[in-house]
């Protein structure tokens, strides 16, 4: 599966990563996976590299939209996108115009880890 993470309970935040080719199954998959992970908490920070996705012919918008409406996050945590395409930038900021209903904090940033990892909380 082009999708998996970890989560640092001592820090609180989820380090997701996408690559390869992606699917909306792919992105469901993972988003299923961390809600039912017994180390995960909604409080939780995210950060979600998708710099190496190199195909997304299989993501749409129902997809995007099925993500943004059942998001595992809760209200005040951080999650951020980090990509490095022009079409996973455009598919990420489909993402947040349509999690903007929900109460979490959400920013996409094209390709620069450290201000995505300045943004959930973790300093170098």
């Amino acid at each position: 599966m082009p999708c998996d993470y970890d989560i640092d309970s001592e820090r609180g935040i989820v380090l997701s990563r996408g690559w390869g080719s992606v699917s909306d199954a792919d992105l469901l998959t993972h988003q299923r996976r961390l809600a039912v992970d017994p180390r995960f908490s909604p409080a939780m920070n995210q950060l979600y590299d998708l710099r190496d996705v190199t195909e997304v012919e299989k993501v749409t918008s129902a997809g995007i939209r099925e993500l943004a409406q059942h998001s595992p996050f809760g209200a005040g945590s951080r999650r951020v996108v980090l990509v490095a395409s022009r079409v996973t930038f455009g598919l990420a900021r489909m993402f947040q115009a349509l999690a903007d209903e929900k109460p979490d904090e959400l920013r996409v940033v094209f390709d620069e880890m450290v201000e995505a990892e300045r943004w959930i909380g973790i300093e170098r």
